[in-house]
């Protein structure tokens, strides 16, 4: 008798969890994770978009013409972390580069100092000579052989705390030791 109650409530729970409204909900929510990847393209178009400004950007403020793209992404993405108005700004100065009135980068920061474009200014070219972005407080590199800060003294010298060969290679290793001298 106590198991046939036991039973009678054991089928019920399983009736209870066979709610067609639940499936129904769950079937819902398993459907919206596939719209995000069409979001996601749209999304990439305007970040491409916004990869190549900043590019174009990074080269007026650098007056390099060949920078890396995989960098300029990834410090395009902590400059955005590091700083929730460097998009409008940033933007803003790439419309005042591409206007034509500056000829070079030192006119476009003599005409924005002290504004917030000039911060802008200054946080994108030392991330691109340091190789680095202060997200939250906390230095995030970005690249380190890549860094423009580095690029003079490529072919003479190494990036400081790089080896630069083997171990002792900066240095003629000594002497193998004398034999022992003979006794006079």
């Amino acid at each position: 008798m106590e198991s046939d109650r036991l039973g009678s409530r054991y089928r019920q729970t399983l009736d209870a969890g066979a709610n067609p409204g639940r499936r129904k909900m769950l079937a819902l929510v398993i459907a919206l994770a596939f719209p995000p990847p069409l979001a996601n393209a749209a999304s990439s178009v305007r970040t491409g978009t916004a990869r190549q400004k900043f590019m174009t950007l990074s080269s007026f403020a650098t007056g390099r013409t060949k920078l890396d793209p995989e960098i300029g992404t990834n410090l395009l993405a902590a400059l955005l972390e590091s700083d929730a108005s460097f998009a409008a700004a940033a933007n803003a100065l790439a419309a005042d580069a591409a206007s034509g009135r500056y000829a070079d980068v030192e006119s476009l920061e003599a005409a924005i100092r002290g504004t917030p474009k000039h911060t802008t200014l200054l946080a994108l070219i030392a991330a691109w000579y340091t190789g680095t972005v202060s997200v939250k407080g906390e230095p995030r590199v970005i690249t380190l052989d890549h860094a423009l800060m580095y690029q003079p003294t490529a072919d003479g010298s190494h990036i400081p705390g790089k080896c630069a060969g083997a171990t002792n290679a900066w240095a003629q290793l000594p002497y193998p030791a004398l034999a022992d001298m003979p006794r006079l």
